[in-house]
């Protein structure tokens, strides 16, 4: 991230949010190193957008003085779970708070990629077969493992030709047996 990115964020942060104005919360936030936030907010203090003051004790701090006492929100509030609200505030409106996970000790979002839908027990049972008996891969594509079947089909297809000179029989042993394993997975899923 370069400066002006880091102040455009920084400054969203600062008036969305009640987090406090350090080099440490501001590289969490931002996914940067804390000297690399330092620098930038050194940076902002040559600028005049933030102050430098020390408290009673010595230790630096940094201060915003156009900063509101409260924290301004866009256009509506958002409503974050307690444990997440000044990161499910920074990451924008694109990401409602409802999705943020509390759980986790670093928040984040719940809708990352969803598990694959289930499978019938009858289309399971033919994408067993067609791996073991057709093409490995085939029938992980029949059964929604596209993924998992393109590897398969690759390593099939790569092996098929070597192993006129013997190199390509381990690889087509190896996505043979991965065939039957995601077939018979499929089933043992089908069935549960």
């Amino acid at each position: 991230m370069d400066y002006r990115g880091f102040e455009a964020e920084f400054l969203r942060l600062a008036f969305t949010t009640s987090f406090e104005l350090s080099p440490s919360a501001a590289a969490f936030l931002l996914g940067l190193s804390v000297p690399r936030a330092r620098e930038y907010m050194q940076r902002m203090v040559d600028e005049g957008t933030l102050e430098l003051d020390s408290n009673d004790v010595g230790h630096l701090r940094y201060l915003m003085p156009e900063r509101p006492d409260e924290p301004l929100f866009e256009e509506s509030t958002p409503v974050a779970c307690d444990c997440t609200q000044p990161l499910a505030l920074a990451a924008g409106p694109e990401w409602p708070a409802d999705d943020w996970d509390c759980t986790a000790l670093v928040p984040r979002l719940r809708n990352l990629p969803q598990a694959t839908e289930p499978v019938s027990a009858g289309r399971a049972m033919a994408a067993l077969f067609i791996n073991a008996l057709v093409c490995p891969g085939m029938g992980s594509m029949v059964g929604g493992r596209n993924a998992v079947g393109v590897a398969q089909m690759s390593m099939f297809m790569v092996g098929l030709p070597l192993a006129v000179v013997n190199v390509g029989l381990p690889l087509l042993a190896a996505s043979w047996v991965w065939g039957i394993f995601s077939g018979a997975k499929l089933v043992g899923e089908a069935s549960s």
